[in-house]
């Protein structure tokens, strides 16, 4: 059976907080111009951490992506949030599930599941998955190691409920942030989603 899915202690300590101090224009600005869909509910806070974790793993040596959907031939089967890749082994050396929801204990539950189920498929048949990225990054099983450390992340007040990260914005900033920015795409003030 695959190692049970618990964060690492030491990548915790790799995870400060957010320099947004729950400040939403802050936030806004931080992911105003990176052109995604945020019409998805959970778009927003994806948004948000991989600008958290870009603020610890350094573009010239990590790269960080996410809405990668996979599939073990024929439907997705499910997605995966983040992913750390090494630059210089291609490995992926962590993964995320973000959940911004207001039902802490659904949410994690779900995210456990999610990731779980990740990592059930790739050990039984990794021959047959496929994946499929928004940004075009082409990615093969051999790219995860079934040991590769993962985490949650969820609103302000998730770390109690058994997260392993939180953001500084609570749920309800995380919605006003979501309108700010669809606010601005629609008014052509920040770039939209290239379809």
């Amino acid at each position: 059976m695959f190692k049970s899915i618990y964060l690492i202690g030491l990548v915790s300590v790799l995870f400060s907080s957010l320099a947004f101090a729950g400040d939403i224009n802050a936030a806004f600005d931080s992911i105003k111009n990176t052109g995604a869909n945020f019409d998805p509910d959970g778009a927003v806070c994806e948004e948000l951490e991989r600008v958290r974790l870009s603020q610890q793993y350094p573009s010239d040596k990590f790269l960080i992506s996410g809405d990668i959907e996979y599939s073990t031939g024929g439907q997705t089967v499910g997605e995966l949030d983040t992913v750390v890749i090494d630059r210089a082994t291609g490995k992926v050396v962590l993964l995320g599930e973000v959940k911004c929801w207001k039902n802490f204990d659904g949410a994690l539950l779900k995210a456990k599941s999610q990731l779980q189920r990740f990592f059930w498929n790739l050990q039984q048949n990794p021959a047959a998955m496929a994946f499929t990225s928004y940004d075009g990054i082409q990615y093969s099983a051999a790219q995860f190691p079934l040991d590769t450390p993962v985490y949650t992340v969820g609103p302000q007040g998730a770390v109690a409920k058994g997260f392993t990260y939180e953001f500084d914005l609570t749920l309800k900033e995380t919605h006003q942030l979501r309108m700010m920015l669809l606010k601005c795409q629609q008014n052509n003030e920040c770039p939209g989603p290239q379809h």
